[in-house]
């Protein structure tokens, strides 16, 4: 009897619909060799299942899918819907997307089409409903995957006359009246009010648009693509069996996590790093961690180099082990390769992969097998943990990131580096452990939140749910950039901010942004640091100084606040911190909310403490390409060679260890 394919699941992107069928045998022996446990297949292969309109052929699939099966090879299957037929938009022209100039795409390369047409929504809902029926209980098929890297392209997104009307009945549902809009925007500077919401336009991005406008629409093609996946959601969940569903997204906030998951089950989740960026990759996936309960799924990373027409960006030796393992540290329960087999042909013929379109192993073939080994080893104690939660969370929005794409407001601001470089990173490099966490999240696991950068308070309702937080217990430090819009992208008439200085019992006196040049504070202990990116100055009106600031015209005025609110408290910085001087800062207010670092170990080292049925540990990846250690307080043998260690663990670069506490 074959045995069924469990987690950890860890495998490929598979496209048997670019080969000869006979030729599955042999990838399956390859797979089977490389240790692999699931393929992803059918992505994009609309053609091959719907040759001509109406007229189906699945058999191939199914021959597919059954010899994985009888293999212990488990299937993701995916929806074709971001590769149409040729037929398809050869006699249907209006599917095609539309850039901001009017210019229809052509037939030819992938997600080329309209996620608000009608007619193409028609369209994606025959084949899915076929292949769901086909698929839908196959023992198989463990999960789906809706489209593929679901993203508003091409700056704008889709621009064509559906879209459009689609926009101005947005607009209309959320205003009610074209006058409520205006007075909203503000719309009578530069005589730029509407009589009609007909009137609103495409925002090109060649014009000096409205920062209103163009948040509000980049806002309405996130919630364009949310619905176009939720459609095909609601027609798997009707006819699918115990398979989850989800939709492989990449890196980057211009469509909204949190809102594109509210009807699927799994995060599902692509990233390509390269051998510098390693150490950026967790910041996505504790992005994934938190959004649904279910482990999340890494559905796409590369095994040594990307590349479409041409190669790029040779990984040296271990990186394939370290990028391999980061997912099922942080809280995943799959990791795939893009992809099996190279392409012969095509777009992306240059990749890298497992094994090459002759079918040959590549160089890393034997790092694929040391960490299926690895796997198998440790896979019982990562189905029965979980990351731990350990009370810190950081706030990371998409409407912050398209507000800020169209208003920086300091020259070169960069929302997500900001936020990676200068909070993020110190922190985990110091292996304090946060989830990154949308506006809309639940605050309730949490004992510390960080909301850097976070513009719109009201955002999912935030601003009550946050003061109600705070007054039960919770710790808040904000700022800079934080509470100083509204969800429209305006600012408040009444003040800088929208609660602020009632909140941290402040009056803002001066604020001036940190280009060219920065300025000088104290904190209360003796301590000197700069400041930059902006500088909010402080009058005290109730909050405590935790600094002053020492020249400039803020000279004497508090640079950073603390003020206690019910059982909780608030943290508000006036102007943004060096690392070194943020997590000073930090370490004590961490300490006095019971948050603390999760390990004593070298700053390129990710530890992630886990535990659960299968008992206590952790796992431990280097990132940085060197030599690294760890502090062990407690007797743990390590699941991958066995040994056993007390007191420190060293690792080479690249190397890992999941390591499990010995009951004495």
């Amino acid at each position: 009897m074959k045995k069924k394919a469990a987690p950890p699941y860890f495998g490929a992107a598979y496209y048997p619909e670019a080969w000869p069928l006979e030729q599955v045998d042999e990838d399956i022996a390859l797979m089977k060799k490389a240790g692999m446990n699931v393929m992803r297949v059918a992505e994009f292969a609309w053609s091959r299942m719907e040759p001509q309109e109406g007229r189906y052929d699945f058999n191939w699939l199914h021959t597919v899918v059954d010899k994985l099966g009888k293999a212990s090879i488990a299937v993701i299957m995916c929806t074709p819907t971001a590769t149409p037929p040729a037929w398809l938009t050869s006699r249907y022209p209006e599917v095609l997307f539309v850039d901001e100039n009017g210019v229809p795409n052509q037939h030819g390369a992938r997600r080329h089409v309209c996620s608000n047409s009608p007619v193409y929504r028609g369209h994606c809902g025959r084949i899915v409903t076929a292949l769901a029926r086909e698929f839908g209980r196959d023992p198989n098929v463990i999960g789906w995957q809706i489209d593929n890297e679901l993203y508003p392209h091409s700056g704008r997104g889709c621009c064509c006359p559906v879209c459009l009307r689609t926009f101005h009945d947005a607009m209309r549902a959320r205003f009610g009246t074209i006058e409520a809009l205006n007075a909203a925007w503000c719309n009578r500077l530069w005589s730029q009010d509407y009589t009609s919401f007909a009137e609103l336009p495409v925002p090109r991005s060649n014009a000096d648009h409205h920062p209103s406008l163009l948040t509000a629409w980049m806002r309405f093609q996130s919630d364009s693509y949310a619905a176009f996946c939720s459609h095909q959601a609601g027609i798997l969940h009707r006819l699918t069996v115990k398979q989850p569903v989800g939709t492989d997204m990449m890196p980057g906030m211009g469509l909204s996590y949190h809102d594109i998951h509210r009807s699927l089950d799994l995060v599902q989740y692509n990233h390509y790093c390269s051998m510098d960026s390693l150490w950026e990759a967790p910041f996505w996936m504790d992005i994934c961690r938190p959004i649904k309960p279910a482990p999340f799924w890494n559905t796409e990373t590369s095994t040594c180099w990307n590349g479409g027409g041409a190669a790029n960006g040779y990984r040296e030796s271990g990186f394939c082990r370290a990028n391999s393992w980061l997912p099922f540290a942080l809280g995943g329960e799959a990791n795939l390769y893009w992809l099996w087999r190279a392409h012969r042909a095509g777009q992306e013929l240059m990749h890298g992969s497992v094994v090459s379109s002759a079918g040959r192993p590549l160089h890393i073939f034997d790092e694929v097998r040391e960490v299926a080994a690895g796997l198998r080893k440790a896979g019982p104690f990562l189905n029965g943990t979980r990351p731990i939660n350990t009370g810190l969370a950081i706030h990371y929005s998409s409407l912050a990131w398209w507000l800020f794409t169209f208003q920086p407001i300091v020259k070169s601001f960069s929302y997500h580096g900001s936020l990676v470089r200068s909070v993020w990173r110190p922190l985990v490099e110091k292996q304090y452990r946060p989830d990154l966490i949308d506006a809309a999240a639940d605050l309730a696991p949490y004992r510390l939140v960080l909301s850097p950068f976070l513009p719109a308070l009201d955002e999912a309702g935030l601003r009550g749910r946050l003061l109600d937080w705070i007054r039960a217990g919770g710790a808040w430090v904000a700022g800079p950039f934080t509470d100083i819009r509204d969800t429209e992208a305006t600012k408040f008439p009444h003040g800088p901010y929208g609660s602020m200085e009632e909140w941290a019992g402040v009056r803002v006196r001066y604020e001036i942004p940190g280009d060219p040049r920065t300025f000088g504070l104290r904190f209360s202990d003796g301590a000197e640091t700069q400041g930059s990116l902006w500088f909010d100055s402080y009058e005290l009106a109730g909050g405590r100084a935790l600094a002053l600031y020492t020249e400039g015209p803020m000279k004497g005025l508090a640079a950073a606040v603390e003020r206690k609110i019910g059982k909780g408290r608030i943290i508000l910085l006036g102007t943004q911190l060096p690392p070194a001087a943020y997590l000073d800062l930090f370490a004590g207010i961490a300490a006095k909310a019971g948050v603390k670092p999760v390990a004593e170990a070298d700053p390129n080292l990710l530890v992630v403490p886990r535990e659960g049925p299968a008992g206590r540990g952790r796992v431990v990846v280097e990132t940085g390409n060197r030599k690294a250690s760890l502090k062990i307080e407690r007797l743990v043998i390590n699941l991958l060679t066995g040994r056993r260690h007390r007191d420190v663990l060293s690792l080479p670069p690249c190397g890992v260890a999941v390591l499990k506490e010995v009951r004495s």
